[in-house]
C-alpha cells in the first residue's frame, strides 16, 4: 500500500513539475515578449528625439507617451519574472521536502535493519528411532517390534523429494520456492 501512496505521489511531482516546466516557459516568453515591446516603445523615444534633433526643434511633452509605454511594459515582465522565481522556490522547497521524505524512509530502514532480530529459541531434538503408536516408547530404527508392548511398528519411509517443475533441481523439505530457479513448489 505504501509503494502505491508512494508511486501516486511520485507521478503527482511529475506532474506538476510537468505543469510548472510549461508555466515557467510561457512566462519566459512573456518577459521576451515584454522587453522585446519595451524596446520598440523605446525605438519610437529614439525616432522621436532624432527626428526633432534633425528637424531642429524643440522637445514636447508627447515623449512622455513613450516613456510611460515602454514602463508598462518593463513592469509587466518584472512581474512575470517574480512568477518565475516564485515557482523555482516553490520546487526547490518541494525537492527539499521529497529528499528529507527520502532520507528518513532510508534512515527508518537502516534503523529496522540494524535492530537485532531476538534469537529463536531450540526447539527439543526429535528422538531418534521409530516411536511406538501404542505406547509411546523410542524403539531403534531397525525393529520390527516395539521393546516395550509388543505392537508391531511401521518403518517410515522417507519422503520422496520434491523435484522442481521449472528446472528439475531436487527441493529441499520445507521450501516454498525453488532455489535454483524461483519456481512457486507446489
Amino acid at each position: 500500500m505504501a509503494f502505491f501512496d508512494k508511486l501516486s505521489t511520485f507521478a503527482q511531482n511529475l506532474t506538476d513539475k510537468a505543469n510548472d516546466t510549461i508555466e515557467t516557459g510561457k512566462l519566459n516568453s512573456k518577459v521576451n515578449s515584454e522587453k522585446n515591446l519595451a524596446g520598440e516603445e523605446l525605438k519610437k523615444v529614439g525616432t522621436y528625439y532624432y527626428e526633432k534633433f534633425a528637424n531642429g526643434e524643440e522637445m514636447d511633452p508627447a515623449i512622455t507617451e513613450f516613456l510611460n509605454a515602454a514602463k508598462a511594459h518593463y513592469d509587466a515582465a518584472a512581474e512575470a519574472q517574480a512568477e518565475i522565481d516564485k515557482i523555482r522556490e516553490e520546487n526547490e522547497a518541494a525537492k527539499a521536502a521529497a529528499e528529507a521524505e527520502r532520507a528518513a524512509a532510508q534512515a527508518a530502514t537502516q534503523a529496522a535493519a540494524a535492530t537485532p532480530v531476538p534469537a529463536a529459541e531450540p526447539t527439543p531434538a526429535a528422538p531418534e528411532g521409530i516411536i511406538c503408536p501404542s505406547c509411546g516408547a523410542v524403539n531403534s530404527g531397525n525393529t520390527k517390534f516395539c521393546g516395550e508392548c509388543g505392537t508391531k511398528l511401521e518403518i517410515p519411509q522417507a519422503p520422496a523429494p520434491k523435484i522442481c517443475s521449472g528446472c528439475g533441481a531436487e527441493i529441499a523439505p520445507g521450501l516454498k520456492f525453488c532455489g535454483e530457479c524461483g519456481t512457486r513448489v507446489e
